[in-house]
């Protein structure tokens, strides 16, 4: 039978193990946000959830097949009382990239920043075919 003594650095060195992939890993870490992707004949629409970004603080980046969404907020407060001094600093960066489920066309993307909901149009580079006939063979 084995004895604490025995157990005791397995179960240290599990632990330290977990610890350290911990911190290894940053998925912890990332603060994702909402995305809705709607695809259209013509065109793909995402629509995602960034509230309290300022519009300068988002960045877009897209080639063929995805979209990469990135916004980083840097905030300082500073209040100065009678008998008091108060200093903060924030900071908060997201970041997503998203696939396309379609070839677009660089060019042609659109968007839009409102109330906390970033709106990307982008324009498709092969609109759906038409639909295709299925001949029964007799």
């Amino acid at each position: 039978m084995a004895t604490l003594h025995d157990l005791l650095p397995r179960f240290w060195n599990k632990r330290a193990q977990e610890l350290e992939e911990f911190f290894e890993n940053a998925w912890p870490f990332t603060k994702v946000f909402d995305v809705d992707v709607k695809e259209s004949e013509k065109a793909i629409t995402i629509k995602a959830d960034l509230p309290g970004f300022n519009k300068d603080e988002i960045e877009l980046e897209l080639d063929d097949y995805s979209l990469t969404i990135k916004a980083v907020r840097s905030a300082e407060e500073e209040v100065k009382g009678e008998k008091y001094y108060k200093q903060e600093r924030s900071f908060g960066k997201v970041e997503r990239t998203i696939p396309l489920p379609t070839e677009v066309i660089n060019e042609t993307a659109k968007a839009k920043y409102e109330d906390g909901v970033l709106i990307i149009t982008i324009d498709k580079k092969h609109p759906s075919l038409p639909a295709r006939k299925y001949i029964p063979i007799e």
